[in-house]
């Protein structure tokens, strides 16, 4: 998944003290609402100050909104300092850090002489706009002056510097006035209905005569925020903003790699610069309508898969890439810093020897999608994916883009959607790479998150060269090939005594790449009435990470319930899974904010818990002898996705492992969950040797 776009701007400040030249402080507080969960706040202080005998009025503003993608924790924190002159509420300067998860967002901006000019920090040119025509400002008293009170709808050009950009917006009046209650008096308020086109951002603000905010809305989440009391937001709530970015479709698949070809009806909300033309490309066309982002037709999907036939070669001569349509995607910019050393250093490494570009682009894909491990929030730049060597799709696009860059070859960032195995199908929110190859190959589209290093499958929803929103409302599969992708039928699972004596521990190392990263210990616990439990302990503290689960399961292996306490720095998490029947839940407890989902789930579902090793080998024990090529499929109750995931197994046939310097015969099995792949060794009791994810390179091996 892509790094979302902020869903709370700055909601602005209220009645400002003009003119007032002593030192004082005006404090004011919002909660921030979702379901009638308090879920974050913001605080406002202004007070007076004189620079060189002028008076000024500083204004700080402080927001925090704790989310929820995809089971974990991204959190919005946006700090700004504006810096007004008393008088006439001119910006005379200003500086905004919007943090989202990992990514960080640094806005400067000041009035010169030219006008008012801001920058992204830290490389970003400057960009200068005309405070005469454009709303600067970090509160809502624009919204009272006589070309809007004055009218039933204006567009105009506003500064939002929690994104960084300048644009266009479209303010129109709500009819009629509204009665507030504001901390415990009624207040009567104008409302104007906002949105900013070329964001996805649509917000409704109500404002009282004085131009303070009473109210604003951001309907696309459910959320308000309004006028608090300091003990309202004392203790806050998560919101699940997944659904924003993820819709479920009709298609039940483990694994879209096979696609070939997909027929899809969508209607998405994108941002304004996505239009009908531009989504006809090679490998896609698009039947419907786009107004202003709103996406409404039928993708027919079918992207060629090439072999390196006619790609350029390595090094590429410069007369190759030197057309100036290609120029901007060779350069370093904000997020892929293809300038960074260590990055092109790793690049050229990878790259040595290589005689064509398509196999330079192979080996930096496979490098990424190897060694880079999935986590939301990612790592967010390029350079910090690199470095932390995490990252989510965003952040995976972005370093493959600055490695090819450095190499001289372009590279770009679509996005749009991609189908995905969550809520039983689904399309989400998504980022990719494309390569320049040269004349017959042209861009060649590259999915390094999914695994898929010279291609994409046919599920890509190609909204855009760059970023763009995904907000998925109708997401239906009119067809797709092949037919035979299909999931495999589950096979009945072993009921044989499990191969652990009770009481019996055993002790995984675990590593990344050849580095020890920490251990894993697992007790079979034995049977209480037909529940098996095992106890599980993992300390990967080098990694600041520490936790213990506790699993019940059937004879089968089935899920009954699970109990994890996990510490992650000074933030202790607690997850719990249950499963009766057909029926699942899952809560969340971070400090004392708690959330509860009921998931439907498959008869004979399993356990997933990331970074839980002792699951799988729980499973693996219960798995029939699955011969060479022969397949099944498990579903699995994810706790941190609150989702149900379906885990396709293959037989690979006989092999043999080193443990602890003694060969020993194994089964191995290939594995696939979302795209992610691992490979499982278990010998002939049943017991689980060896673990290997490709993605991170992360191996996990039995101690002798």
């Amino acid at each position: 998944m892509a790094k979302f776009h902020s869903v709370v701007v700055g909601i602005g400040l209220s009645w400002l003290l003009a003119g007032a030249t002593q030192a004082q402080e005006v404090r004011r507080t919002f909660s921030v609402v979702v379901a009638d969960k308090v879920v974050g706040w913001q605080v406002e202080i202004e007070k007076a100050s004189v620079e060189d005998g002028r008076a000024l009025l500083d204004v700080a503003v402080e927001s925090l909104v704790k989310l929820e993608l995809l089971g974990a924790g991204v959190d919005q924190r946006v700090r700004q300092s504006w810096t007004l002159d008393a008088h006439t509420r001119e910006v005379v300067r200003m500086r905004s850090e919007m943090q989202a998860g990992n990514d960080k967002l640094v806005v400067v901006g000041e009035r010169d002489a030219d006008g008012f000019t801001f920058r992204t920090e830290p490389s970003d040119k400057p960009t200068t706009i005309d405070p005469e025509t454009a709303v600067i400002a970090p509160d809502a008293r624009f919204l009272l002056r006589p070309e809007f009170a004055g009218c039933k709808q204006r567009e105009f050009a506003w500064f939002l510097p929690e994104i960084g950009q300048s644009g266009r917006a479209i303010a129109t009046a709500i009819d009629g006035e509204r009665e507030f209650r504001l901390l415990d008096q009624k207040v009567r308020a104008r409302g104007w209905s906002i949105e900013v086109p070329a964001t996805g951002l649509a917000m409704s603000m109500f404002v009282d005569a004085s131009g303070e905010i009473v109210r604003a809305e951001i309907p696309a989440m459910g959320m308000v925020i309004e006028r608090a009391t300091a003990s309202a937001i004392e203790r806050l709530q998560r919101v699940d903003i997944t659904h924003l970015m993820v819709g479920k479709t009709n298609l039940r698949i483990d694994d879209p790699t096979p696609v070939t070809f997909a027929k899809v009806r969508v209607r998405i909300d994108a941002t304004a610069d996505v239009t009908a033309a531009g989504l006809t490309v090679p490998g896609q066309t698009f039947t419907g309508t786009v107004e202003d982002g709103h996406v409404d037709g039928v993708f027919e999907i079918r992207v060629p898969r090439h072999d390196g036939a006619g790609s350029l070669p390595f090094p590429l001569p410069a007369t190759a890439v030197a057309a100036p349509e290609l120029q901007p995607y060779l350069q370093p910019e904000r997020f892929i810093e293809s300038d960074d050393a260590a990055i092109a250093a790793q690049a050229r490494e990878l790259a040595q020897g290589a005689e064509t570009s398509y196999e330079v682009v192979r080996r930096c894909a496979d490098w990424v999608h190897q060694r880079i491990a999935y986590e939301i929030p990612g790592g967010g730049n390029a350079a910090k994916v690199f470095q932390t060597r995490r990252g989510e799709c965003g952040g995976h696009s972005r370093l493959l883009a600055a490695m090819l860059r450095s190499l001289g070859i372009p590279a770009r960032t679509p996005m749009g959607g991609a189908y995905v195995p969550l809520y039983g199908g689904s399309f989400g929110q998504h980022m990719w790479n494309e390569v320049w190859l040269g004349e017959r190959i042209g861009w060649l589209p590259v999915d390094c998150t999914f695994g898929q290093s010279t291609f994409v499958d046919s599920t890509h929803l190609r909204l855009l060269d760059r970023a763009t929103a995904f907000q998925p409302k109708l997401l239906e599969v009119l067809d797709w090939e092949p037919k035979s992708i299909a999931p495999a039928a589950p096979l009945a699972r072993s009921t044989a005594p499990f191969p652990w004596a009770k009481g019996e521990r055993w002790t995984y190392a675990w590593r990344r790449g050849s580095k020890p990263i920490g251990t894993e210990t697992v007790t079979y616990e034995g049977d209480t009435g037909g529940e098996h439990t095992f106890a599980s302990s993992l300390d990967l503290s080098s990694l600041g990470l520490t936790e213990t689960v506790r699993t019940a399961v059937a004879i089968d292996g089935r899920l009954r319930s699970a109990d994890v306490r996990r510490t992650v720095g000074t933030t202790e998490t607690k997850l719990t899974m249950q499963v009766d029947g057909t029926r699942g839940a899952v809560e969340q407890q971070v400090g004392e904010a708690a959330q509860r989902h009921e998931v439907e789930v498959d008869d004979g579902t399993c356990a997933l818990h990331n970074n839980c090793v002792a699951h799988f080998a729980i499973l693996a024990s219960r798995l029939p002898e699955l011969g060479d090529g022969k397949e099944t499929r498990v579903a699995l109750l994810h706790d941190e996705s609150h989702q149900l995931l379906g885990l396709r197994l293959r037989g690979e046939g006989a092999a043999s492992i080193e443990i602890g310097g003694v060969a020993t015969p194994v089964q191995k099995i290939g594995a696939n969950l979302a795209g992610m792949k691992f490979e499982l060794f278990v010998d002939a009791r049943g017991r689980l040797l060896r673990w290997w994810q490709q993605q991170g390179d992360i191996t996990v091996e039995l101690r002798p």
